[in-house]
């Protein structure tokens, strides 16, 4: 009887702990379908964010093998807001950046306007706005 209170007791510590791995709503990979801009929407359909544990991973599918279109960093969020901030041995081409994220430099600050199992918007504070789907 001893030995089943046990294995019970692990048992809920173990799904307690897997339930706070999950509570900011972000884990898991992320296709960024559009960016709305003043004038202009962007489709895309080739980035991905990919979240877990307060660490995310930019990518960039194409046909063109190159290790810039991966990027790596770390992520954490204040109330509404998600602040991501890339490591430096991936931060050092600001033109990648630019070119597959459209990021001015090693760091970005988001705000999260909508956040769903399915859909996340995340304005800018230049007021674009990334909309991603649930990969």
């Amino acid at each position: 009887m001893q030995i089943k209170k046990f294995l019970i007791s692990i048992f809920l510590i173990a799904c307690f702990a897997a339930c706070e791995e999950g509570k900011d709503g972000l884990e898991g990979k992320w296709q960024l379908r559009k960016m709305q801009y003043d004038d202009k929407v962007v489709q895309v359909d080739t980035v991905y964010y990919n979240f877990q544990f307060g660490v995310f991973k930019l990518q960039a599918v194409n046909h063109i093998p190159s290790v810039l279109n991966e990027t790596v960093g770390s992520y954490n969020i204040v109330e509404d807001t998600i602040k991501m901030n890339i490591e430096p041995s991936f931060a050092s081409n600001l033109t990648a950046l630019k070119r597959y994220y459209d990021w001015d430099g090693p760091s970005e600050n988001f705000r999260i306007v909508k956040q769903s199992a399915s859909s996340l918007h995340l304005l800018r504070k230049d007021e674009v706005l990334f909309i991603f789907r649930k990969f």
